[in-house]
């Protein structure tokens, strides 16, 4: 009890304590300094005679602050004693408990976090550290795929970059193109060089020339050739005239299968293009374009079946690649029925008689806008002669030169537009075997004298046809239409055939006639019968010529068609 007694006496001695709290005053109260350790000064504590009378109990508080001692001279503080001290310390250890309390609170506040809230306050530290971590995950887990994304669009950019430089015009195709061996050069271009795959190009294009180019040279083939260097490009090409009418459209292929009609002057446009590679690999693709204005001066073909031919025999002169409505003219001193259209072209039989001299001819050929002149030999025929003491013996019958009947003579110029025997050509007229009594081209004299055998000269006759003997059905050598048939004074029964383009069989003497005039005869039909002797013979036109050599087949000249 005792003990009781004196702790309490030296409690009430503190202020602030157990006892009740001095009221603050001016004179008797001062603040207090809190220290960087947090431990405050004690006041001056005045004497026990000065202190005020207790008042009533209160709730203990807060050491109040004392105002610094005023003076110098003031009293030094009484010491502690060792329960005040324990009391002291222990007050420090709560403010230091308090102020870290207190930092933590601001912590976690800055978290989001509310520890005011009780028991919830508990679940908070459990439950929220876990999500802001997963947000702070994810948080750093976008930022890394953004920085990733615009590395790897830089990246993307660049090489997108590099590779549209590297697409440089030396990747455009290269082709070359002529007509009639003359090199086009183009006018414009489009083409798309790939970058990445075929999905993003880089284009080239350019007008080289707002005109279109002129060709220098004329063009001389009705059906010229237009020459790609590659085969890996589509082509389109239109043609059209100088009147703006289109003459052609189609591909290359198609063109160089194209005949002009005719000459004159025309534009063209050729386009060549590509649309993609093999299996949609990358490729360039694109088009190339050809303007170009060209003369056409269609000069015909001419050509001869032979350079030379011997009196008697027959030339034929060919003419193709003409206009299909022009007709050539033949000029030349050599008799000509004129030209007829065959197969191909037109075509023009010379017969060259036995009195034509021999020599060079020239034969020129004239179209509407063009002329050629082409030369044929005409050679000396082999002599082929008979010598008769007696003018009994010269053959019978016979039909000269100056024997043949006007209703003949009449006929010579007429010409069928028809070239009945193209298909067929000729054959023997005979239907069994017959002798030759007199060829064509031989020369009977009657009683030459010895210097004139010598010197192959005199006075004879010569055939201008064949004389042969035996009996048998005479049938039609070839296909025609029979112009005369009816027995003639002086030479018998007649028959002349025209077989087309002024080529004509006759025959003299027949013993009887199976057709009538105007009839159409085809090859082998039996048309008449001969007697002991029949005279053959053939003319183109006026002239006649070798008729054995037709009527077997072996005259080059009407051989091809």
């Amino acid at each position: 009890m005792e003990e009781d007694k004196v702790k309490d006496a030296a409690a009430s001695e503190r202020p602030g304590e157990n006892g009740p709290e001095k009221p603050e005053t001016p004179e008797t109260t001062a603040q207090t300094e809190t220290t960087e350790s947090g431990d405050t000064e004690q006041p001056d504590t005045p004497a026990p005679s000065e202190q005020p009378e207790p008042a009533e109990q209160a709730e203990p508080a807060e050491p109040a602050e004392t105002a610094e001692p005023p003076a110098d001279d003031a009293e030094e503080p009484a010491p502690l004693t060792p329960e005040e001290e324990a009391a002291e310390a222990e007050r420090r250890a709560e403010i230091t408990r308090t102020v870290q309390v207190s930092i933590e609170q601001i912590m976690e506040a800055s978290d989001g976090q509310n520890p005011a809230d009780g028991a919830d306050a508990s679940d908070a530290e459990e439950s929220e550290p876990e999500e802001s971590v997963l947000q702070v995950v994810a948080h750093h887990l976008l930022r890394w795929l953004a920085l990733v994304a615009v590395l790897v669009l830089v990246i993307a950019v660049g090489g997108v970059v590099w590779l549209y430089r590297k697409a440089t015009p030396d990747m455009i195709p290269t082709v070359t193109v002529t007509l009639d061996g003359q090199t086009l050069e183009a006018t414009s271009y489009r083409w798309k060089v790939p970058v990445i795959g075929n999905f993003f190009k880089r284009t080239y294009a350019e007008t080289l020339s707002a005109k279109p180019r002129e060709l220098t040279e004329e063009i001389e083939d009705r059906s010229p050739d237009l020459s790609i260097s590659s085969t890996d490009f589509a082509s389109e090409i239109t043609v059209v005239d100088a009147d703006g009418e289109e003459v052609f459209s189609g591909t290359a292929l198609d063109f160089n299968v194209f005949r002009f009609a005719e000459s004159g002057s025309y534009s063209a446009k050729l386009v060549l293009s590509t649309s993609g590679g093999y299996r949609g690999e990358p490729s360039v693709t694109g088009h190339q374009t050809y303007e170009f204005n060209f003369t056409v001066n269609i000069l015909p073909v001419v050509r001869l079946n032979t350079n030379s031919v011997s009196q008697g025999g027959v030339a034929a002169i060919r003419v193709s690649g003409l206009a299909e409505d022009e007709k050539p003219r033949l000029v030349s001193k050599l008799s000509c029925t004129g030209f007829y259209e065959s197969e191909d072209g037109w075509v023009a039989y010379l017969p060259v008689g036995l009195d034509t001299a021999a020599g060079d001819y020239d034969l020129t050929v004239e179209t509407g806008t063009t002329s050629q002149t082409v030369t044929l030999t005409v050679r000396d025929r082999t002599p082929s002669y008979r010598d008769y003491t007696s003018r009994s013996s010269l053959v019978t019958p016979y039909v000269g030169a100056e024997d043949t009947p006007q209703q003949v003579l009449d006929l010579l110029e007429t010409a069928e537009p028809t070239i009945y025997w193209a298909a067929s050509g000729f054959t023997s007229p005979f239907s069994k075997s017959v002798n030759i009594t007199l060829a064509y081209g031989t020369t009977e004299y009657v009683n030459r004298t010895r210097q004139e055998r010598l010197n192959g000269t005199g006075t004879g006759r010569t055939s201008c046809n064949a004389v042969l003997t035996g009996r048998c059905d005479l049938v039609a050598p070839a296909d025609g239409k029979v112009l005369l048939a009816q027995q003639l004074k002086g030479v018998g029964n007649t028959l002349v055939i025209e077989h087309g383009a002024g080529v004509k069989t006759i025959f003299y003497g027949l013993k009887s006639l199976s057709v009538k005039e105007g009839t159409k005869v085809t090859q082998g039909q039996v048309i008449a019968a001969t007697a002991n002797a029949t005279v053959v013979e053939v003319r183109i036109g006026k002239t006649a010529v070798e008729p054995l050599a037709i009527l077997r087949g072996q005259c080059d000249a009407l051989k091809n068609y």
